[in-house]
């Protein structure tokens, strides 16, 4: 009886080892999955402040691209107008 229950005594503390070293691993995959996770959340925050950012640049070049703005920058602050139909001169090859 004795080497069955010493036999029994070592199958139990290596089941404890077995256990032991998974729910070891537990744990850590829950602490990788958890920083990954706050990972994923900061980079769509930056994603989304980048979105925003990106949608203020493009309205902020159609109002400095558009050409009633050029038109009138050049009226007002260049002096210039549009020419009179006498005025053009057409270049030929």
């Amino acid at each position: 009886m004795s080497a069955v229950t010493g036999r029994n005594s070592a199958q139990i503390a290596l089941l404890w080892i077995v256990v032991l070293i998974s729910a070891l691993a537990v744990a850590y995959a829950s602490h990788v999955c958890r920083q990954k996770y706050d990972q994923l959340t900061a980079l769509e925050r930056e994603k989304n402040q980048l979105q925003v950012a990106y949608g203020k640049y493009l309205l902020e070049q159609s109002a400095w691209g558009s050409l009633q703005r050029i038109e009138t920058m050049a009226k007002e602050g260049l002096d210039m107008h549009s020419p009179q139909p006498q005025e053009i001169i057409m270049v030929k090859r």
